[in-house]
Protein backbone atom coordinates (compact mmCIF):
# COMPACT_ATOMS: atom_id res chain seq x y z
CA UNK A 1 0.00 0.00 0.00
CA UNK A 2 0.93 3.27 -0.80
CA UNK A 3 2.47 4.27 2.51
CA UNK A 4 0.83 8.25 2.21
CA UNK A 5 -2.55 5.81 1.96
CA UNK A 6 -1.53 4.09 5.12
CA UNK A 7 -0.96 6.75 6.95
CA UNK A 8 -4.36 8.71 6.15
CA UNK A 9 -6.08 5.24 6.68
CA UNK A 10 -4.64 4.99 10.13
CA UNK A 11 -4.97 8.74 10.89
CA UNK A 12 -8.67 7.95 10.55
CA UNK A 13 -9.54 5.29 12.52
CA UNK A 14 -7.30 7.04 15.00
CA UNK A 15 -8.81 10.11 14.81
CA UNK A 16 -12.38 8.72 14.50
CA UNK A 17 -12.90 8.51 18.35
CA UNK A 18 -11.50 11.95 18.63
CA UNK A 19 -13.37 13.52 16.24
CA UNK A 20 -16.87 11.89 17.22
CA UNK A 21 -15.77 12.40 20.82
CA UNK A 22 -15.21 16.11 20.32
CA UNK A 23 -18.25 16.30 18.38
CA UNK A 24 -20.45 14.66 21.15
CA UNK A 25 -18.42 16.98 23.99
CA UNK A 26 -19.80 20.09 22.07
CA UNK A 27 -23.01 18.39 23.16
CA UNK A 28 -21.60 18.86 27.05
CA UNK A 29 -20.25 22.51 25.94
CA UNK A 30 -23.75 23.36 25.35
CA UNK A 31 -24.86 21.59 28.43
CA UNK A 32 -22.69 22.72 30.65
CA UNK A 33 -22.80 26.02 29.60
CA UNK A 34 -26.47 26.15 30.08
CA UNK A 35 -26.69 24.51 33.64
CA UNK A 36 -23.26 25.81 35.45
CA UNK A 37 -22.45 30.24 35.61
CA UNK A 38 -19.19 31.62 33.94
CA UNK A 39 -17.74 31.36 37.04
CA UNK A 40 -18.16 27.38 37.70
CA UNK A 41 -16.84 26.91 33.98
CA UNK A 42 -13.82 28.57 34.92
CA UNK A 43 -13.19 26.51 37.18
CA UNK A 44 -13.77 23.42 35.31
CA UNK A 45 -12.01 24.51 32.55
CA UNK A 46 -8.66 25.53 35.71
CA UNK A 47 -8.63 22.02 37.04
CA UNK A 48 -8.30 20.52 33.52
CA UNK A 49 -5.39 22.72 32.86
CA UNK A 50 -3.54 21.55 36.16
CA UNK A 51 -4.95 18.10 34.91
CA UNK A 52 -2.93 18.04 31.37
CA UNK A 53 0.36 18.86 33.12
CA UNK A 54 -0.14 16.08 35.79
CA UNK A 55 -1.17 13.46 32.64
CA UNK A 56 2.38 14.41 31.32
CA UNK A 57 4.25 14.32 34.59
CA UNK A 58 2.25 10.28 34.79
CA UNK A 59 3.56 9.06 31.74
CA UNK A 60 7.19 11.24 31.48
CA UNK A 61 7.72 10.36 28.47
CA UNK A 62 7.86 6.68 28.36
CA UNK A 63 5.10 6.21 25.34
CA UNK A 64 7.71 7.42 22.92
CA UNK A 65 10.43 5.81 24.72
CA UNK A 66 8.42 2.51 24.16
CA UNK A 67 7.88 2.87 20.57
CA UNK A 68 11.72 3.93 19.53
CA UNK A 69 13.40 0.50 21.38
CA UNK A 70 10.60 -1.19 20.21
CA UNK A 71 11.14 -0.74 16.93
CA UNK A 72 14.56 0.00 16.47
CA UNK A 73 15.46 -3.48 18.30
CA UNK A 74 12.72 -5.11 17.17
CA UNK A 75 12.02 -6.74 20.69
CA UNK A 76 8.53 -6.50 22.51
CA UNK A 77 10.47 -6.78 26.00
CA UNK A 78 10.23 -3.37 26.60
CA UNK A 79 6.58 -3.35 27.08
CA UNK A 80 6.39 -4.72 30.35
CA UNK A 81 9.20 -2.13 31.87
CA UNK A 82 7.37 0.53 30.55
CA UNK A 83 3.82 -0.82 31.84
CA UNK A 84 5.30 -1.75 35.39
CA UNK A 85 7.14 1.59 35.22
CA UNK A 86 3.89 3.84 34.92
CA UNK A 87 1.93 1.18 37.60
CA UNK A 88 4.28 1.85 40.14
CA UNK A 89 4.99 5.77 39.95
CA UNK A 90 0.85 6.35 39.22
CA UNK A 91 0.14 4.67 42.90
CA UNK A 92 2.32 7.04 44.61
CA UNK A 93 1.83 9.91 42.92
CA UNK A 94 -1.95 9.11 42.75
CA UNK A 95 -1.63 8.17 46.63
CA UNK A 96 -0.43 11.40 47.26
CA UNK A 97 -3.05 13.40 45.96
CA UNK A 98 -5.61 11.19 47.14
CA UNK A 99 -4.33 11.61 50.59
CA UNK A 100 -3.26 15.40 50.48
CA UNK A 101 -5.84 16.68 48.99
CA UNK A 102 -7.28 19.18 51.34
CA UNK A 103 -3.93 20.74 51.29
CA UNK A 104 -3.51 20.85 47.52
CA UNK A 105 -6.48 23.13 47.68
CA UNK A 106 -5.54 25.23 49.85
CA UNK A 107 -2.09 25.78 48.74
CA UNK A 108 -3.58 26.13 44.89
CA UNK A 109 -6.44 28.25 46.38
CA UNK A 110 -8.60 26.41 44.43
CA UNK A 111 -12.58 26.94 44.94
CA UNK A 112 -13.28 23.43 44.72
CA UNK A 113 -14.54 20.56 47.27
CA UNK A 114 -12.34 17.75 48.67
CA UNK A 115 -13.51 15.16 46.36
CA UNK A 116 -13.26 16.53 43.63
CA UNK A 117 -9.25 16.38 43.98
CA UNK A 118 -9.85 12.80 45.03
CA UNK A 119 -11.68 12.30 41.81
CA UNK A 120 -9.13 13.63 39.95
CA UNK A 121 -6.95 11.21 41.54
CA UNK A 122 -8.15 8.05 40.41
CA UNK A 123 -8.84 9.89 36.47
CA UNK A 124 -5.11 10.91 35.97
CA UNK A 125 -4.64 7.01 37.70
CA UNK A 126 -6.64 5.38 35.37
CA UNK A 127 -5.23 7.68 32.26
CA UNK A 128 -1.54 6.97 32.96
CA UNK A 129 -2.15 2.92 33.66
CA UNK A 130 -3.59 2.65 30.48
CA UNK A 131 -0.64 4.54 28.25
CA UNK A 132 1.11 1.61 27.41
CA UNK A 133 -1.74 -0.60 26.66
CA UNK A 134 -2.94 2.09 23.90
CA UNK A 135 0.57 2.44 22.79
CA UNK A 136 0.81 -1.15 21.96
CA UNK A 137 -2.06 -1.07 19.98
CA UNK A 138 -1.07 1.57 17.87
CA UNK A 139 2.30 0.08 17.16
CA UNK A 140 0.97 -3.46 16.27
CA UNK A 141 -1.63 -1.03 13.92
CA UNK A 142 -4.61 -2.38 15.92
CA UNK A 143 -6.20 0.85 14.99
CA UNK A 144 -10.12 -0.50 15.54
CA UNK A 145 -9.73 -1.70 19.35
CA UNK A 146 -7.96 1.67 19.97
CA UNK A 147 -10.71 3.60 18.41
CA UNK A 148 -13.26 1.55 20.13
CA UNK A 149 -11.36 2.03 23.82
CA UNK A 150 -11.02 5.55 22.93
CA UNK A 151 -14.55 6.08 21.81
CA UNK A 152 -16.26 3.78 24.94
CA UNK A 153 -14.65 6.42 28.02
CA UNK A 154 -15.84 9.53 25.57
CA UNK A 155 -19.59 7.60 25.03
CA UNK A 156 -19.68 6.68 28.54
CA UNK A 157 -18.24 9.95 30.18
CA UNK A 158 -20.80 11.31 28.18
CA UNK A 159 -23.87 9.31 29.00
CA UNK A 160 -22.92 10.03 32.80
CA UNK A 161 -22.98 14.00 32.62
CA UNK A 162 -26.59 13.18 30.70
CA UNK A 163 -27.56 10.86 33.74
CA UNK A 164 -26.04 13.81 36.49
CA UNK A 165 -27.44 16.50 35.10
CA UNK A 166 -30.52 15.75 32.31
CA UNK A 167 -32.12 12.65 33.43
CA UNK A 168 -31.51 13.03 37.29
CA UNK A 169 -32.71 16.10 37.65
CA UNK A 170 -35.76 15.33 35.26
CA UNK A 171 -36.48 12.58 37.56
CA UNK A 172 -36.42 14.05 40.68
CA UNK A 173 -38.43 17.00 39.45
CA UNK A 174 -41.32 14.59 38.66
CA UNK A 175 -41.43 12.94 42.03
CA UNK A 176 -39.97 9.72 40.79
CA UNK A 177 -36.23 9.99 42.62
CA UNK A 178 -34.26 11.71 45.21
CA UNK A 179 -31.58 14.37 42.93
CA UNK A 180 -30.28 17.61 43.67
CA UNK A 181 -32.12 20.17 41.13
CA UNK A 182 -30.63 23.66 42.16
CA UNK A 183 -28.96 25.03 39.22
CA UNK A 184 -26.25 25.98 38.87
CA UNK A 185 -25.41 21.92 40.03
CA UNK A 186 -22.22 21.13 41.07
CA UNK A 187 -19.37 20.55 39.07
CA UNK A 188 -18.17 17.44 41.11
CA UNK A 189 -20.92 15.57 38.31
CA UNK A 190 -18.01 16.46 35.18
CA UNK A 191 -15.27 15.01 37.33
CA UNK A 192 -17.59 12.01 38.34
CA UNK A 193 -19.03 11.59 34.92
CA UNK A 194 -14.88 11.44 33.82
CA UNK A 195 -13.84 9.18 36.09
CA UNK A 196 -16.74 6.70 35.30
CA UNK A 197 -15.90 6.82 31.40
CA UNK A 198 -12.74 6.42 31.59
CA UNK A 199 -12.98 3.18 33.58
CA UNK A 200 -14.46 1.66 31.03
CA UNK A 201 -10.82 1.67 28.91
CA UNK A 202 -9.66 -0.81 31.63
CA UNK A 203 -12.47 -3.40 30.43
CA UNK A 204 -11.82 -3.42 27.31
CA UNK A 205 -7.67 -3.62 27.96
CA UNK A 206 -8.15 -6.03 30.84
CA UNK A 207 -5.48 -8.62 28.68
CA UNK A 208 -3.33 -6.06 28.02
CA UNK A 209 -3.30 -4.76 32.06
CA UNK A 210 -4.19 -7.34 33.86
CA UNK A 211 -2.20 -10.44 32.08
CA UNK A 212 0.79 -8.25 31.98
CA UNK A 213 4.31 -9.16 34.23
CA UNK A 214 4.57 -6.59 36.51
CA UNK A 215 8.91 -6.63 36.16
CA UNK A 216 11.01 -3.79 36.07
CA UNK A 217 14.46 -4.68 33.86
CA UNK A 218 16.18 -1.77 35.22
CA UNK A 219 18.44 -2.06 32.44
CA UNK A 220 15.57 -1.70 29.59
CA UNK A 221 13.74 0.73 31.88
CA UNK A 222 16.48 2.89 32.40
CA UNK A 223 17.44 3.29 28.82
CA UNK A 224 13.82 4.12 28.12
CA UNK A 225 14.19 6.89 31.39
CA UNK A 226 17.36 8.59 29.80
CA UNK A 227 15.62 8.46 26.37
CA UNK A 228 12.23 9.64 28.08
CA UNK A 229 13.21 12.72 30.38
CA UNK A 230 13.91 15.22 27.53
CA UNK A 231 10.18 13.90 26.52
CA UNK A 232 9.27 15.01 29.97
CA UNK A 233 10.47 18.20 29.66
CA UNK A 234 9.42 18.65 26.20
CA UNK A 235 5.95 17.93 26.97
CA UNK A 236 5.68 20.52 30.05
CA UNK A 237 6.87 23.41 28.42
CA UNK A 238 4.86 22.37 25.72
CA UNK A 239 1.67 22.18 28.16
CA UNK A 240 2.18 25.22 29.45
CA UNK A 241 2.12 26.71 25.76
CA UNK A 242 -1.15 25.09 25.80
CA UNK A 243 -2.70 25.18 29.20
CA UNK A 244 -0.69 27.89 31.01
CA UNK A 245 -3.04 30.38 30.16
CA UNK A 246 -5.48 28.97 31.97
CA UNK A 247 -4.40 28.10 34.70
CA UNK A 248 -2.58 31.60 35.65
CA UNK A 249 -5.35 33.77 34.08
CA UNK A 250 -7.52 34.66 37.32
CA UNK A 251 -4.17 36.12 39.07
CA UNK A 252 -2.81 38.06 36.48
CA UNK A 253 -5.93 39.66 35.06
CA UNK A 254 -6.67 42.94 37.33
CA UNK A 255 -10.27 43.67 38.64
CA UNK A 256 -12.84 44.92 36.83
CA UNK A 257 -11.05 44.54 33.76
CA UNK A 258 -14.36 43.48 31.83
CA UNK A 259 -17.19 45.03 33.51
CA UNK A 260 -19.51 43.34 35.22
CA UNK A 261 -17.26 40.17 34.72
CA UNK A 262 -15.24 38.77 37.61
CA UNK A 263 -11.75 36.88 36.44
CA UNK A 264 -13.05 33.70 36.66
CA UNK A 265 -16.49 34.49 34.58
CA UNK A 266 -14.11 35.53 32.51
CA UNK A 267 -11.51 32.71 32.49
CA UNK A 268 -14.66 30.51 31.55
CA UNK A 269 -15.90 32.81 28.54
CA UNK A 270 -12.15 32.28 27.60
CA UNK A 271 -12.50 28.48 27.87
CA UNK A 272 -15.89 28.08 26.26
CA UNK A 273 -14.15 29.89 23.42
CA UNK A 274 -10.51 27.87 23.10
CA UNK A 275 -12.89 24.97 23.01
CA UNK A 276 -13.92 26.12 19.45
CA UNK A 277 -10.20 25.53 18.36
CA UNK A 278 -10.41 22.40 19.48
CA UNK A 279 -11.33 20.89 15.86
CA UNK A 280 -7.68 21.96 14.68
CA UNK A 281 -6.70 19.96 17.81
CA UNK A 282 -8.42 16.53 16.01
CA UNK A 283 -6.33 16.50 13.40
CA UNK A 284 -3.41 17.39 15.31
CA UNK A 285 -4.36 14.48 17.81
CA UNK A 286 -5.30 11.68 14.92
CA UNK A 287 -1.62 12.71 12.78
CA UNK A 288 0.34 11.76 16.27
CA UNK A 289 -1.34 8.82 17.28
CA UNK A 290 -0.97 7.34 13.54
CA UNK A 291 2.41 9.66 12.69
CA UNK A 292 4.39 8.95 15.44
CA UNK A 293 5.00 4.86 14.69
CA UNK A 294 4.30 5.38 10.90
CA UNK A 295 7.49 8.06 10.94
CA UNK A 296 9.55 5.36 13.28
CA UNK A 297 9.22 2.56 10.89
CA UNK A 298 9.59 4.89 7.37
CA UNK A 299 12.98 6.70 9.11
CA UNK A 300 15.52 3.84 7.56
CA UNK A 301 13.81 4.40 3.74
CA UNK A 302 15.95 6.41 1.22
CA UNK A 303 13.16 8.22 0.43
CA UNK A 304 11.98 9.06 4.01
CA UNK A 305 12.87 12.88 3.18
CA UNK A 306 10.74 14.07 0.60
CA UNK A 307 7.69 11.35 1.61
CA UNK A 308 7.85 13.32 5.12
CA UNK A 309 7.88 16.70 2.99
CA UNK A 310 5.21 15.62 1.14
CA UNK A 311 3.18 14.60 4.58
CA UNK A 312 3.78 17.47 5.85
CA UNK A 313 2.28 19.53 2.57
CA UNK A 314 -1.14 18.00 2.69
CA UNK A 315 -1.34 18.02 6.54
CA UNK A 316 -0.99 21.64 6.62
CA UNK A 317 -3.64 21.78 3.61
CA UNK A 318 -6.26 19.39 5.93
CA UNK A 319 -5.50 22.13 8.83
CA UNK A 320 -5.82 25.20 6.69
CA UNK A 321 -9.62 23.68 5.79
CA UNK A 322 -10.32 23.62 9.57
CA UNK A 323 -9.03 27.13 9.90
CA UNK A 324 -10.86 28.59 7.00
CA UNK A 325 -14.14 26.51 7.95
CA UNK A 326 -14.23 26.88 11.66
CA UNK A 327 -13.78 30.92 11.64
CA UNK A 328 -16.04 31.97 8.63
CA UNK A 329 -18.24 30.08 10.84
CA UNK A 330 -17.76 30.61 14.07
CA UNK A 331 -20.79 32.91 14.86
CA UNK A 332 -23.09 29.78 13.84
CA UNK A 333 -20.72 27.48 15.66
CA UNK A 334 -20.56 29.48 18.96
CA UNK A 335 -24.54 30.59 18.96
CA UNK A 336 -25.39 26.19 18.10
CA UNK A 337 -23.19 25.29 20.89
CA UNK A 338 -22.61 28.01 23.43
CA UNK A 339 -25.50 28.45 25.59
CA UNK A 340 -26.12 32.06 27.10
CA UNK A 341 -24.48 34.98 25.30
CA UNK A 342 -22.12 35.33 27.55
CA UNK A 343 -20.27 32.57 26.70
CA UNK A 344 -20.12 34.25 23.10
CA UNK A 345 -18.49 37.40 23.73
CA UNK A 346 -14.68 36.28 22.61
CA UNK A 347 -15.75 34.23 19.41
CA UNK A 348 -13.27 36.84 17.65
CA UNK A 349 -10.53 34.67 19.09
CA UNK A 350 -11.52 31.40 17.27
CA UNK A 351 -9.25 32.64 14.21
CA UNK A 352 -6.08 33.49 16.63
CA UNK A 353 -6.35 30.43 18.49
CA UNK A 354 -6.86 27.99 15.19
CA UNK A 355 -3.59 29.73 14.10
CA UNK A 356 -1.48 28.96 16.88
CA UNK A 357 -2.76 25.35 16.53
CA UNK A 358 -1.99 25.28 13.02
CA UNK A 359 1.79 26.52 13.82
CA UNK A 360 1.66 23.60 16.88
CA UNK A 361 0.54 20.97 14.26
CA UNK A 362 3.51 21.95 11.83
CA UNK A 363 5.98 21.86 14.89
CA UNK A 364 4.28 18.39 15.46
CA UNK A 365 5.40 17.39 12.04
CA UNK A 366 8.82 18.80 11.95
CA UNK A 367 10.10 17.52 15.47
CA UNK A 368 10.03 13.83 14.10
CA UNK A 369 13.95 14.59 13.25
CA UNK A 370 15.07 14.87 16.99
CA UNK A 371 12.89 11.62 17.77
CA UNK A 372 14.12 9.70 14.91
CA UNK A 373 17.98 10.62 15.39
CA UNK A 374 17.87 10.42 19.31
CA UNK A 375 18.37 13.85 19.85
CA UNK A 376 15.21 14.91 21.38
CA UNK A 377 17.54 16.90 23.64
CA UNK A 378 16.33 19.63 21.21
CA UNK A 379 12.59 19.02 21.87
CA UNK A 380 13.87 20.06 25.61
CA UNK A 381 15.30 23.63 23.96
CA UNK A 382 12.63 24.38 21.60
CA UNK A 383 9.91 23.54 23.90
CA UNK A 384 11.44 25.57 26.73
CA UNK A 385 11.76 28.20 24.53
CA UNK A 386 7.76 28.07 23.66
CA UNK A 387 7.02 27.68 27.50
CA UNK A 388 9.51 31.01 28.03
CA UNK A 389 7.32 32.61 25.32
CA UNK A 390 4.20 31.50 26.81
CA UNK A 391 5.14 32.50 30.97
CA UNK A 392 6.43 35.88 29.53
CA UNK A 393 3.41 36.49 27.03
CA UNK A 394 0.90 35.82 28.95
CA UNK A 395 2.54 38.01 32.29
CA UNK A 396 2.83 40.57 30.20
CA UNK A 397 -0.41 41.06 28.05
CA UNK A 398 -3.02 39.36 29.97
CA UNK A 399 -3.06 42.48 32.27
CA UNK A 400 -3.32 44.89 29.47
CA UNK A 401 -5.41 42.58 26.52
CA UNK A 402 -6.88 40.07 28.71
CA UNK A 403 -8.01 37.32 26.96
CA UNK A 404 -6.90 38.69 24.04
CA UNK A 405 -3.69 38.56 25.32
CA UNK A 406 -3.65 34.52 26.24
CA UNK A 407 -4.78 34.06 22.83
CA UNK A 408 -2.63 36.11 20.91
CA UNK A 409 0.28 35.02 23.35
CA UNK A 410 -0.50 31.26 22.22
CA UNK A 411 0.04 32.08 18.78
CA UNK A 412 3.55 33.78 19.45
CA UNK A 413 4.85 30.57 21.15
CA UNK A 414 3.79 28.07 18.63
CA UNK A 415 5.22 29.97 16.03
CA UNK A 416 8.84 30.18 18.01
CA UNK A 417 8.92 26.45 18.68
CA UNK A 418 7.80 25.87 14.93
CA UNK A 419 10.67 28.11 13.78
CA UNK A 420 13.13 26.88 15.82
CA UNK A 421 12.37 23.24 15.28
CA UNK A 422 12.68 23.83 11.20
CA UNK A 423 15.96 25.63 11.12
CA UNK A 424 17.47 23.04 13.85
CA UNK A 425 15.90 20.18 11.77
CA UNK A 426 17.40 21.26 8.72
CA UNK A 427 21.23 21.09 10.61
CA UNK A 428 20.51 17.76 11.15
CA UNK A 429 18.28 15.48 9.16
CA UNK A 430 17.19 17.84 5.83
CA UNK A 431 14.39 17.26 4.81
CA UNK A 432 12.93 19.34 1.06
CA UNK A 433 9.59 20.79 2.64
CA UNK A 434 7.97 22.68 0.07
CA UNK A 435 8.16 25.96 2.52
CA UNK A 436 7.28 28.43 -0.19
CA UNK A 437 3.70 26.58 -1.50
CA UNK A 438 2.78 25.80 2.56
CA UNK A 439 3.65 29.52 3.31
CA UNK A 440 1.38 30.90 0.28
CA UNK A 441 -1.58 28.61 1.24
CA UNK A 442 -1.29 29.89 5.05
CA UNK A 443 -1.47 33.82 3.76
CA UNK A 444 -4.08 33.03 1.20
CA UNK A 445 -6.42 31.30 3.70
CA UNK A 446 -5.52 34.39 6.39
CA UNK A 447 -6.30 36.66 3.78
CA UNK A 448 -9.19 34.85 3.21
CA UNK A 449 -10.46 34.94 7.19
CA UNK A 450 -9.26 38.46 7.88
CA UNK A 451 -11.13 39.79 4.42
CA UNK A 452 -14.53 38.02 5.48
CA UNK A 453 -14.37 39.16 9.67
CA UNK A 454 -14.09 42.81 8.48
CA UNK A 455 -16.44 43.04 5.85
CA UNK A 456 -19.07 40.09 7.10
CA UNK A 457 -22.80 41.30 6.82
CA UNK A 458 -24.05 42.40 10.25
CA UNK A 459 -27.42 40.00 9.25
CA UNK A 460 -26.94 36.63 10.76
CA UNK A 461 -28.76 35.11 8.15
CA UNK A 462 -26.08 36.60 5.47
CA UNK A 463 -23.56 35.98 7.90
CA UNK A 464 -23.93 31.82 8.69
CA UNK A 465 -25.17 31.65 4.81
CA UNK A 466 -21.62 33.32 3.82
CA UNK A 467 -20.17 31.55 6.05
CA UNK A 468 -20.90 28.11 4.96
CA UNK A 469 -20.64 29.19 0.98
CA UNK A 470 -17.05 30.32 1.28
CA UNK A 471 -15.90 27.73 2.83
CA UNK A 472 -17.15 25.21 0.90
CA UNK A 473 -16.27 26.86 -2.24
CA UNK A 474 -12.63 27.27 -0.44
CA UNK A 475 -12.48 22.96 0.38
CA UNK A 476 -13.95 22.42 -3.18
CA UNK A 477 -10.87 24.73 -4.83
CA UNK A 478 -8.50 22.76 -2.98
CA UNK A 479 -9.53 19.64 -3.31
CA UNK A 480 -10.00 20.12 -7.23
CA UNK A 481 -5.91 21.53 -7.48
CA UNK A 482 -4.50 18.73 -5.11
CA UNK A 483 -7.04 15.59 -6.15
CA UNK A 484 -4.36 13.81 -8.53
CA UNK A 485 -0.98 14.48 -7.30
CA UNK A 486 -2.21 13.77 -2.72
CA UNK A 487 -1.95 9.65 -3.30
CA UNK A 488 -0.08 9.42 -6.54
CA UNK A 489 3.63 7.57 -5.55
CA UNK A 490 5.77 10.51 -7.17
CA UNK A 491 6.55 11.60 -4.14
CA UNK A 492 7.10 15.25 -5.88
Amino acid sequence: MNPLKKLASEAGLYGLPSILGRLLNYLLVTLHTAVFIPEQFGSIGQLYAYAAFLNIIYTYGMETAYFRFTTKEKSENYYESAFSSILLTSIIFSGGIFILAEEIIEILELSVETYIVRYLAVIFFVDAIVAIPLAKLRLAHKAKKFAVTRMSSIVFSILFNLLFLVLFPFLAKAGIMDWDTQKPYDIGYVFLANLLGNASMVLILYKEIFFSRIRLDWTKTKRMLIYAYPILLMGLAGMAVDQLDKVIFEYLLPSNFYTDTTAKAALGIYFATFKLSVFMALAIQAFRYAGEPFFFSQAEDKKAPELFAKVLYYFVALCLLIWVGVSLNADLIGRIFLRGEAYREALFLVPILLLGKLFFGIYINLSIWFKITDKTYYGVYISLVGGGVALFGNILLIPVLGYTGAALTSVLAYFSMMIYCYFAGQRHFYIPYPTGKIFLNVLIAGTLITVFFYLKPTSNIWNYTLGIVISLLYAGLMFLYERKRIFSDKLK
